[in-house]
């Protein structure tokens, strides 16, 4: 059962939604995760998901800072699983609570660590909770008190940066359009996410066209190459190759995370 739901109007420039996701049944096999265009802090108040991580699977936290993905990550489901997560706004954790994402080197940090007792009790609230939207109460709490006391101002780049379809404008119109420099726009965005502005665009291109082949597994990889604005297949094979660590002909889309 996936929920989704829209923050709070004050809540919007920071934060895009929040999910809640329960599965009775896990999975026997490992699931891919691809690289999507998000940053968020997860919850798992029940059983928690072991991801591969150097070599092996680990468990994760009751709660994880998650930065942009640059590549595929594998985990195991368990029985009764849960998570509930709270979507930022691209920028929007770092203009939130002050922090550069480019500090998480591996892309994800256990939160409470970072965010401190405040966050525990959030997390506390959300394992004690009975349904999807006690959590968001819970969490919308705890957002607009921080949102009171914000760290950084909204600034051009921030409206720059969540415009649909970022991936088919140059860098030269982008850092016009947040009146930056080329420079001080790479530097920017990748205080706000953890990555350049480049392979932002390469992961909303990749994701755009991994979607669409869930969605019609009988599209062609030639049809969706320009559908989605890629030069050539030569292009999309380079980025699907470093995202997912294998080609198209041997990804296992039928247990793969794409959204």
């Amino acid at each position: 059962m996936l929920l989704k739901k829209s923050p709070h109007p004050g809540l919007k420039q920071f934060i895009k939604e929040y999910w809640y996701l329960y599965l009775s049944k896990g999975s026997s096999v490992p699931l891919s995760n691809t690289p999507t265009p998000e940053e968020a802090i997860y919850f798992y108040p029940k059983n928690k998901p072991a991801v591969f991580i150097d070599g092996k699977f680990g468990q994760t936290p009751d709660t994880a800072i998650i930065r942009q993905q640059t590549q595929r990550v594998d985990m195991l489901v368990p029985d009764d699983y849960l998570m509930f997560k709270i979507i930022f706004q691209t920028g929007g954790f770092h203009r939130l609570f002050g922090i550069p994402l480019s500090l998480f080197s591996k892309g994800y940090i256990e939160t409470i660590g970072v965010l401190g007792n405040p966050i525990k009790e959030l997390n506390e609230q959300i394992i004690n909770s009975t349904n999807f939207e006690e959590m968001v109460l819970y969490a919308e709490k705890y957002l607009v008190n921080k949102v009171s006391n914000f760290k950084i101002k909204q600034q051009p780049i921030d409206f720059v940066i969540n415009q649909a379809q970022l991936y088919q404008y140059s860098l030269d119109k982008l850092a016009s359009d947040a009146c930056l420099s080329n420079r001080q726009f790479e530097r920017n965005f990748l205080t706000r996410t953890g990555v350049s502005p480049k392979i932002y665009q390469r992961i909303l291109k990749f994701n755009q066209a991994m979607k669409l082949k869930k969605e019609a597994p009988n599209q062609t990889w030639t049809n969706i190459t320009y559908s989605v604005g890629y030069f050539d297949q030569m292009h999309l094979l380079r980025d699907f190759k470093q995202f997912t660590n294998t080609v198209p002909t041997t990804f296992d889309f039928d247990n793969a995370i794409i959204y």
